[in-house]
């Protein structure tokens, strides 16, 4: 089960703080998207946004590992997961009005799976400014 609003804020000082305190509904500069239940294998990996790209596009990770995008171009971006047959309804992503240059973005992800996003101000599905994520058990 998914963290209240109040549990996440009581929580922002416990373990499974990971690079801040956010929102809890999977949209927010730093929100963590972490499930009660998950705990943090305690490796971070950077993926940049830049202008019209993200480095690395495509990256793989154990379960239990933090990604955490970071806006280091000119523009705003966001990041938004596309819906997939495995994952329908995934939430985690941060919105435009949370990703200006400077800021970042993190989530754990503690399923494994293939997680694909994209940046839908500069691409869009399969062109442009994507990315996948491939976690593995």
């Amino acid at each position: 089960m998914r963290l209240s609003s109040n549990a996440w804020l009581g929580g922002c000082a416990g373990a499974l703080v990971i690079g801040g305190c956010g929102g809890a509904g999977g949209v927010g500069a730093k929100d963590t998207s972490v499930l009660a239940t998950s705990a943090s294998n305690g490796v971070t990996v950077e993926v940049l946004a830049l202008d019209n790209s993200f480095r690395s596009e495509t990256i793989t990770v154990v379960a239990g590992t933090v990604v955490t995008w970071e806006n280091r171009g000119r523009n705003d971006h966001n990041v938004v997961a596309v819906a997939t047959e495995v994952f329908p309804g995934s939430t985690w992503g941060v919105a435009e009005a949370d990703f200006h240059p400077g800021q970042a973005y993190s989530h754990l992800f503690a399923r494994p799976g293939v997680y694909e996003y994209v940046c839908t101000i500069h691409g869009a599905k399969g062109k442009g400014m994507v990315g996948t994520i491939t976690v593995t058990g």
